[in-house]
């Protein structure tokens, strides 16, 4: 892991943030097993930043052409619904594959309007990701080639993965339901002769 590529990204995007502030190790924490009454915070392993949405396309150009940076693969897109400070954050993994390090990039966005440019035209398999994210988050992903719901159908509403989203079943799922009751007794399994 290399905290100095956030630093070396700061030197390039003042205005980049990183998480945490202080690496574990910098921040003279104990190594090893915290000991019994020790409070235990969370454990970072890969180094991260946030970025400004109106920011992210060109802070991604630079992490995957430049060095020291070449993270030339988007392993995953995805988001985490933050109610109690009314947004969401985008979290984007990339990695390089030469160099093998990484880092995580996070964009935070207003919860009732969550937009962020689509990068899957600079990895494309970050493509499948926004649409996911889309679908189960809410997060509208400007530029992207074909945003659509990717696992729920299409006529669903409300975004599954939101904190205060109430399942309700479709229209459809319980008129299904009820056929297929309707069906099974037809059969009359049930019956004994």
């Amino acid at each position: 892991m290399s905290w100095a590529l956030v630093e070396r990204l700061r030197e390039r995007f003042p205005e980049v943030e990183p998480f945490p502030r202080e690496a574990p190790h910098e921040a003279g924490a104990p190594v090893g097993r915290p000991g019994r009454h020790e409070a235990r915070g969370p454990t970072y392993h890969t180094p991260g930043a946030f970025v400004p949405a109106a920011r992210l396309l060109e802070v991604a150009r630079v992490l995957r052409d430049e060095a020291p940076f070449g993270l030339d693969y988007c392993s995953f897109v995805t988001g985490v619904d933050r109610p109690e400070q009314d947004l969401v954050e985008v979290v984007y993994h990339l990695f390089s594959m030469d160099e093998r390090h990484e880092l995580l990039l996070k964009v935070r966005v207003p919860r009732r309007d969550p937009r962020v440019p689509s990068v899957s035209a600079l990895w494309p398999a970050a493509n499948w990701h926004e649409r996911e994210a889309y679908d189960l988050l809410g997060v509208v992903f400007e530029g992207h080639p074909d945003l659509r719901r990717i696992m729920m159908t299409d006529d669903w509403e409300g975004h599954p993965l939101r904190k205060d989203y109430v399942y309700q079943e479709p229209r459809w799922l319980v008129d299904l339901g009820a056929q297929r009751q309707r069906e099974i007794e037809g059969l009359r399994l049930g019956d004994r002769a």
